[in-house]
């Protein structure tokens, strides 16, 4: 799956302006930093509802913004029922890895970097 869908990311750009578009790609990244902050939290207090709602949170925000493969990974995190180790743990960085490669390739895509 691709970082991004490319299709509606140009439609959003469009819509919103490319300057526009970019300060709300800029914010994704401080946004996805906040609901992160809940993810480790509910991680550590083993709280399956907290964790559920910070991932809906994310794959909203990524959904919103095109960036459809941080959109599933965060899916896929909000219906998690497995034990509050490693695993989970892995799965954060790995959105983490996601959500860092999405805002760059955003950027990109806009002429940004």
């Amino acid at each position: 799956m691709d970082l991004i869908d490319k299709s509606r990311f140009a439609e959003v750009s469009s819509a919103l302006g490319k300057e526009h578009f970019g300060m709300l790609v800029g914010l994704l990244s401080s946004s996805y930093q906040e609901e992160r902050a809940r993810l480790v939290s509910a991680a550590s207090n083993h709280d399956s509802k907290a964790l559920h709602e910070a991932a809906h949170t994310i794959k909203g925000m990524a959904a919103n913004m095109a960036a459809a493969k941080l959109a599933e990974e965060a899916r896929r995190l909000e219906g998690y029922d497995g034990a509050f180790d490693d695993e989970i743990t892995a799965r954060i960085a790995e959105l983490d890895k996601t959500a860092d490669d999405t805002v760059a390739a955003m950027k990109a895509e806009l002429g940004l970097i």
